[in-house]
């Protein structure tokens, strides 16, 4: 329970946060990874990616995914998407495994947290030999999709540099409330429409959380390229129209609990009950 607004959102983001520093868990899934693929595959590259490194990461929602760039000859020439996806289970037969929701990964069981999904890439260099981006299977479509996993990793980075503390916070609270209306983004595209709608310091959370429904909607309408292709070409067009209307609500609430306490209102009360409708139980209550 809180008594202001800011205490609430302070509360809120304590209740959804997966805290600490977990590189070192990171890293042993990722070497326990390379060495049960190890045994059929040449592998060239190995490295965890996803919310968990990016500190962006949900409490109790997050598994860790690890890149596997494969050698390409050997395990990916002449494959598709689906074959490279299966061969990876294949191998991993003993273990207890299973497909993505988002079919770009073979998620590896863990008795303890986190899970892993495994995501097999193929590397593209340049002349040079450095990598420009590593070609992901989608077993949806069954086609590769290019993708800089590290880029973006770097770009939260600067970003939450750039805007502070409360950027990684908002992806957060952001997050959740898809999670709880019907989950429609995927955790990537949440993270690039923060990129494209912040660009400096976050100080007003309960604005902000406006600001970012408010802006994002327009690139939530249309399809929205970034880096190396579309961001959002996973999402159907009814899921598209019921993912516009719940950040119409949201645009609606998020507006009207920001007036009741910042409009000369100091409304704290309305306006935590405006919040909690919009982010659920983990909000807390007005007292």
């Amino acid at each position: 329970m809180a008594y202001t607004v800011e205490g609430s959102f302070d509360a809120f983001y304590e209740n959804i946060n997966l805290g600490g520093d977990h590189r070192e868990t990171a890293n042993k899934r990722r070497d326990d990874i390379v060495n049960k693929l190890g045994k059929t595959f040449s592998i060239i590259e190995a490295f965890g990616a996803g919310s968990i490194p990016k500190y962006t990461a949900l409490k109790n929602h997050s598994d860790l995914d690890v890149i596997v760039a494969l050698h390409h000859g050997k395990h990916i020439d002449g494959k598709t998407p689906t074959q490279v996806l299966q061969s990876v289970r294949d191998a991993l037969a003993e273990w207890r495994t299973g497909a993505r929701k988002n079919g770009q990964a073979v998620t590896l069981y863990y008795k303890t947290w986190p899970n892993v999904d495994i995501v097999p890439v193929s590397r593209v260099v340049n002349d040079d030999g450095i990598v420009v981006y590593y070609d992901v299977p989608d077993s949806n479509t069954d086609t590769w999709i290019a993708s800089r996993p590290k880029t973006h990793a770097a770009d939260i980075e600067k970003k939450s540099s750039d805007c502070g503390y409360k950027f990684r916070r908002l992806i957060k609270m952001i997050k959740h409330w898809n999670r709880i209306h019907s989950d429609y983004l995927q955790s990537y595209h949440i993270e690039v429409l923060a990129l494209k709608v912040f660009d400096s310091n976050l100080d007003d959370t309960p604005w902000s959380v406006f600001q970012f429904f408010d802006k994002a909607r327009p690139l939530l309408a249309s399809n929205l390229w970034h880096e190396l292709g579309f961001v959002d070409s996973y999402l159907s067009w009814s899921d598209r129209q019921e993912a516009l209307k719940r950040f119409d609500t949201a645009i609606d609430k998020s507006r009207s609990a920001w007036h009741k306490t910042y409009d000369k209102n100091d409304d704290h009360k309305g306006a935590i009950e405006i919040w909690k409708q919009m982010f659920g139980d983990l909000f807390p209550a007005y007292g």
